[in-house]
């Protein structure tokens, strides 16, 4: 049996695990979570859960991996925490035994990571980034604002690093800043508003200044072999006023995420985020990770993340990619943990944590007519 380590990442990780153990039927896979909350979601789907230290960063924490690695006898590690470190170290695992499931090398992690170079090095794909500029005081904001906003009605802002949409923000040029926080528009800005902030921070760390793309967006989960594509799953996500996700299959969408699984070497489970604006498809970035909505693939008939585990471990197979239900327009609602078997009983670490065993989420998606 493989002994599969994900360390500290989001809790979404628990439909990840879930997953899998759905799709490894014959037990193949002890799956170990860590994290530092011990109320932590993906602790319910782990066979095996402990607690990490809060505060390691950067070689501390790669230290510690190798260390509970070798004292947990892992087989093979999917990083969430701190994945360029520990890509970059990923001979030290081997040498110990480790196989670290790193989607791509640190360089390539590092670019994707940054979405300043990371567009730049798009321009001239088949789906392009946006038009944007990079910003860092403001004045080149007054400048870039100019420029775009000649060409495009809307514009937005974001850090140039950063996950989960945190720092977005739609540039309201129409409404008070007061109109914009008692209505609650959390992804809006006032302009003047912005650009007294701008203004105060002096210097400050790249902002992307953009068009503002108000189509649908575009959610791929895709699991590559560093050459080929292997699987996709392309969701349409529902706009204001609506509810659910729809399977759909774009050609476009499908050739441009083959063409960047060849580009960047990708190998593993990813994410490719797209919006649809006045000038067609536009390309937002690539996540080097499973995404929050990994969970849908498989009420449209594929399991990814086994996949791109089954894969990983065993090497993948050539072929058609796998069927799709397309169409399906699926709802996520709160899920209820039933455990069938109680608890587990803990290891003889004193961080142990205990894991159900045979434990199922009900209720957690929902399919929705079409």
């Amino acid at each position: 049996m493989a002994r599969v380590w994900f360390n500290r990442t989001f809790s979404n990780v628990r439909a990840l695990l879930d997953l899998i153990r759905h799709g490894d039927s014959g037990g193949e896979h002890q799956l170990l979570c860590s994290h530092t909350q011990p109320s932590f979601p993906g602790f319910i789907a782990a066979h095996e859960s402990f607690l990490e230290p809060p505060h390691l960063r950067g070689d501390d924490y790669v230290d510690y991996c190798l260390a509970t690695c070798v004292a947990r006898r892992i087989d093979h590690f999917w990083p969430g925490r701190e994945a360029e470190p520990i890509a970059a170290q990923r001979q030290r695992f081997a040498v110990a035994g480790v196989a670290v499931l790193s989607l791509a090398a640190p360089e390539t992690l590092a670019l994707l990571r940054d979405k300043d170079r990371f567009c730049e090095r798009m321009r001239g794909a088949m789906i392009p980034p946006p038009e944007y500029r990079t910003i860092r005081s403001a004045a080149e904001f007054e400048e870039a604002y100019e420029e775009l906003r000649a060409r495009h009605p809307v514009l937005c802002i974001k850090p140039a690093e950063g996950v989960n949409g945190t720092g977005f923000r739609i540039i309201d040029e129409r409404r008070t800043g007061m109109q914009i926080l008692l209505q609650g528009a959390v992804h809006a800005i006032h302009l003047a508003g912005l650009r007294q902030l701008l203004t105060e921070a002096g210097r400050f760390p790249p902002l992307l200044l953009m068009e503002y793309l108000d189509g649908p967006e575009y959610s791929v989960d895709a699991v590559g072999d560093g050459q080929r594509l292997i699987a996709l799953v392309q969701r349409e996500k529902s706009g204001p006023g609506t509810y659910g996700q729809r399977i759909v299959a774009r050609p476009p969408l499908e050739q441009a995420v083959a063409e960047m699984t060849a580009a960047f070497a990708l190998r593993g489970l990813f994410n490719v985020q797209f919006m649809e604006g006045r000038d067609g498809l536009r390309l937002l970035e690539i996540n080097p990770r499973f995404s929050g909505g990994i969970g849908y693939g498989a009420l449209a008939g594929v399991n990814l993340p086994f996949i791109a585990l089954d894969g990983l471990v065993h090497g993948f197979r050539p072929g058609p990619l796998p069927a799709v239900t397309v169409g399906t327009r699926l709802l996520e609602v709160p899920g209820v943990c039933r455990i069938d078997e109680g608890l587990a009983t803990a290891a003889s670490h004193p961080d142990e944590v205990p894991a159900a065993n045979g434990q199922r989420w009900a209720g957690s998606l929902a399919t929705l007519p079409a």
